[in-house]
């Protein structure tokens, strides 16, 4: 991927009712997920609109595209975890970025109730590929 750098941009937006409120000071980490980038580490905090900050990724030069090769791919991907205490966790992986492109991935959590705080699922959290995620 050197050869052919670029960059790409990604926005996690956090909310809580189904999109409706913003969720703030929600840890995301961004982790590189392809051999290129595995040691891309982000770690950001959602402001009050439930936002990040736009993150800059390295990407495959979009030209990649034009000529269609099967040992490359036009994008890189990255893994997603959103942490807040009092939340279930979420995990996104393999979340494309393409170079020039800001991407802007949805993260909707949901509250544990006090009682499900032995829950098993709490320390699990969700898992979402990125051709299953339900909110892309």
């Amino acid at each position: 991927m050197a050869e052919n750098q670029a960059f790409g941009y990604l926005i996690v937006k956090v909310s809580t009712a189904s999109g409706a409120i913003p969720v703030e000071k929600v840890t995301v980490v961004i982790q590189g997920n392809d051999a290129d980038n595995q040691s891309i580490f982000f770690s950001r905090v959602t402001n009050r609109d439930g936002l990040t900050e736009k993150i800059t990724l390295p990407s495959p030069d979009g030209a990649l595209s034009n000529a269609p090769n099967p040992s490359s791919r036009p994008y890189s991907t990255y893994n997603i975890d959103v942490y807040k205490e009092g939340y279930y966790p979420q995990h996104y992986n393999n979340v494309p970025i393409f170079a020039g492109i800001t991407a802007v991935q949805n993260a909707r959590i949901v509250p544990i109730a006090e009682f499900d705080a032995q829950n098993p699922y709490y320390t699990q959290g969700q898992n979402f590929d990125e051709y299953e995620n339900p909110f892309l």
